[in-house]
């Protein structure tokens, strides 16, 4: 009866975005009420609460009296652009200091990245109805990329970025398929594309230009478009992205901002100064090799879809047009991933605005092939959609029930009650450089952190550097994965954990270990 309901193309549709948001959920919703979130996600998410608050402004941004990291430990945060904590900051003056806030913020970006993978899709196969109602397709070769479900629950800002530089390409995509490019309209969305790479740039910095790119890559994809079309769309983005520029550049803060950014960041990014992930000329491929990574299964279900196919006798040989929308996603895709290779500076994350149109290019390569297999076997593709909903609710309600408390965010919590917010609290030199100490004890209960050691009460420490106290006078209050809270000059009753015997008993083993 069921499956006889969902043989109507309509209802079936409906079955594979049920399937799709189902798939969707399996990280996105555990991630989302977990107290776990990546470094990045957190200071990104304090910089914004401060910001609400009135500690720090947009164009000023303020972390914490300390930072991990020798390259933005100045003034004011100047490693990114301030776009998404201004965003962001609104969120927490509605909502208040919660972590509601940074939940409702990946929610909204992924349900816009969402909403317009979707719109680029149905406007590259418009005119083929059939296609276009496998939108739902593309959106599930992106989610199934372990960098986009990782991230995106993560607060990153290239999460942001990427909903900017798609909104460019779409408005692009709709200017080349107006007949009058002359028309007001036509020159709305050449402004709003170019305003919309002003967003990208504001967000993260040089990384959200490659839109500019388009119109050059939509005439090698679309060979009748004309060379004059897709110059006049390039240059009103730059003009439109020069004035915008260069009137934020006129009011001085955001000059002193942007220049700090740019003489802290990108040169020295570009200099080799900053952060890197490798060594040697093979550094510079670390995103083509984190490519790789992400599309493994992609490339495990297309040998499937062709071994099924021939089995199957179904087309295996892509369509002219499909041909056409997979090599012009490729060379968006490609564009958006090969300048960032210039720079030994790489991490994952980095790659998520190019892998929507990653997933567009794989969704492009299965569609005709899944198409025909639904078309030829309707009811068992169904019964398969079924079961696989019920399998990705089965697995989402066992996440939920088994979420595991993370130590950092229990060690906040447990500290809170002896410290008061906003303070400045020590730490062993050798524990500065933890970044997730830094973020937790920021986002949490608002502290920073200092290594003079001598003019704090509150110490946190770990067991190979409390030789450096007196814990026959010092408390000590136990924390999770080897930290402790150490107060100087106050014992702690035993009942409260202050274990005397605790502080023998480690020093003893890190004197076993070399560590005294």
């Amino acid at each position: 009866m069921i499956l006889s309901i969902f043989r109507n193309e309509k209802y079936q549709v409906y079955l594979y975005w049920l399937f799709t948001i189902s798939f969707i959920l399996i990280t996105f919703l555990p991630r989302s009420l977990d107290d776990t979130m990546f470094m990045d996600g957190l200071a990104y998410a304090s910089i914004a609460r401060n910001m609400a608050m009135g500690v720090g402004s947009f164009w000023r941004p303020h972390f914490a009296d300390s930072f991990w990291l020798p390259y933005d430990n100045g003034a004011f945060f100047s490693g990114h652009p301030p776009l998404q904590f201004g965003i962001q900051s609104v969120l927490f003056r509605i909502f208040g200091d919660t972590t509601a806030v940074e939940n409702i913020y990946n929610l909204i970006v992924l349900i816009c990245s969402v909403a317009l993978i979707v719109s680029i899709w149905r406007k590259l196969f418009e005119g083929h109805r059939a296609l276009q109602s496998f939108a739902w397709l593309p959106v599930l070769c992106w989610y199934g990329m372990i960098t986009v479900w990782y991230s995106i629950p993560n607060n990153f800002l290239d999460s942001t970025m990427t909903v900017f530089c798609l909104a460019s390409c779409y408005c692009q995509l709709l200017f080349f398929a107006s007949r009058d490019e002359y028309s007001a309209k036509s020159n709305f969305l050449q402004v709003l594309a170019g305003i919309f790479i002003v967003l990208a740039f504001l967000t993260k910095g040089p990384v959200g230009l490659f839109p500019l790119a388009f119109s050059i890559l939509y005439i090698l994809g679309y060979q009748y478009t004309t060379l004059k079309k897709a110059a006049v769309n390039t240059f009103v983005m730059l003009v439109t992205f020069g004035i915008t520029m260069g009137f934020i550049l006129l009011y001085k803060p955001a000059y002193h901002f942007l220049s700090t950014y740019f003489n802290g960041q990108v040169v020295q990014a570009l200099l080799q100064k900053r952060e890197k992930t490798g060594v040697g000329w093979t550094a510079h491929f670390y995103l083509v090799q984190e490519l790789f990574r992400n599309l493994i299964p992609h490339f495990l279900a297309l040998a499937g879809l062709y071994t099924i196919a021939f089995f199957l006798k179904l087309r295996i040989k892509v369509s002219s047009e499909v041909a056409r929308v997979s090599k012009f996603v490729f060379l968006i895709a490609f564009s958006g991933i090969a300048p960032m290779l210039i720079s030994i500076k790489q991490y994952p994350h980095y790659l998520l605005p190019s892998l929507p149109f990653v997933a567009i290019f794989f969704a492009s390569l299965y569609v005709e092939k899944i198409n025909d297999f639904i078309l030829s076997k309707r009811e068992f593709s169904v019964g398969i959609l079924l079961a696989s909903i019920l399998v990705s609710w089965g697995i989402t309600v066992r996440k939920l029930n088994t979420l595991e408390s993370n130590g950092m965010a229990y060690n906040i919590k447990k500290i809170s009650g002896y410290v008061s917010r906003s303070s400045t609290v020590g730490i062993c030199q050798e524990l500065y450089q933890n970044a997730d100490i830094h973020t937790y004890f920021q986002r949490y209960h608002h502290l920073s952190l200092t290594t003079q050691t001598n003019y704090t009460k509150y110490i946190i420490a770990n067991s190979f550097c409390l030789n450096q106290f007196d814990l026959k006078k010092d408390g000590l209050i136990t924390l999770r994965d080897n930290f402790f809270l150490v107060i100087k000059n106050q014992r702690i009753n035993r009942l409260n954990a202050g274990y005397h015997s605790l502080g023998m008993e480690i020093r003893g083993k890190a004197k076993q270990t070399g560590h005294l």
